[in-house]
């Protein structure tokens, strides 16, 4: 059974580290159809959110655009810092389901560098993944739309 099917009525929270709005834009997308769907969602950017509350979150949806030469959007850097803390323990977010989506342009060598960190650091202090790091590119003749199209197709049901 799924986490969402085990702790029905559990707060789907969507954080979001946008440079340009896009990231924004899908999270507040999925946000809209998580509240269609009848689930309980805060939507909120990254430096809106208090990161020490982060291990007391059950189910937590990233979306995080790279900038430049592979580096955190503005609204990330205080979250990331936090997330790399040397004295953060093993299992700080043990409680944790998680997904990320990343927006990148891959004409860069650090392609969706930020997300797949992100993603890859989570993991590290002990959050479970709820299925692979979504790769967005700009370079994509279809957009980042068709990436996370299919990426929130495989989302719902591992929620």
């Amino acid at each position: 059974s799924s986490p969402m099917a085990k702790a029905a009525g559990t707060e789907l929270l969507i954080l979001h580290g946008s440079q340009t709005g896009t990231a924004e834009a899908l999270s507040e997308s999925l946000a809209a159809t998580a509240s269609e769907r009848g689930v309980s969602v805060r939507c909120l950017s990254m430096d809106e959110y208090e990161v020490a509350e982060l291990p007391t979150e059950p189910l937590v949806v990233f979306f995080a655009s790279t900038t430049g030469e592979g580096e955190v959007p503005d609204p990330m850097r205080h979250f990331w810092r936090f997330l790399l803390r040397k004295d953060l323990p093993a299992a700080s977010l043990a409680a944790m389901s998680y997904a990320t989506f990343g927006l990148g342009d891959s004409s860069y060598p650090k392609f969706n560098y930020a997300a797949k960190r992100l993603h890859r650091r989570l993991a590290m202090l002990g959050a479970t993944p709820l299925g692979s790091c979504g790769l967005g590119d700009e370079q994509d003749g279809r957009g980042i739309e068709e990436a996370y199209a299919h990426w929130e197709e495989r989302l719902w049901p591992a929620l």
